[in-house]
């Protein structure tokens, strides 16, 4: 997969992002990640993603793998939240069953 084409792939997931359509997002992600399986944009993203459909645990997995790849001085403040926002999820999801 060529550049431009995984670049345009990244904002078509970031546009559906931002309209509220996650399950496609995450479509263009699952790609993207298969040609890309070391950037962490993609897991940055794929974690909010999963957040947003009830999925925490993949969010978290996400977040993770974001969090190995991260470069050295990355801001990871984001894939944070987004993470402890997924931890709480899950544990209430628990207590509920």
């Amino acid at each position: 997969m060529n550049k431009p084409l995984r670049q345009w792939l990244l904002a078509q997931a970031s546009y559906y992002m931002e309209y509220l359509q996650p399950r496609k997002s995450i479509a263009l992600l699952e790609a993207v990640k298969r040609f890309e399986p070391k950037n962490p944009d993609v897991y940055r993203m794929l974690s909010y993603a999963y957040l947003q459909i009830d999925r925490p645990e993949d969010s978290i997995k996400a977040a993770d793998t974001f969090l190995q790849y991260a470069k050295p001085g990355m801001d990871t403040r984001a894939i944070k939240w987004i993470k402890g926002r997924a931890l709480l999820k899950k544990r209430k999801k628990a207590a509920v069953k």
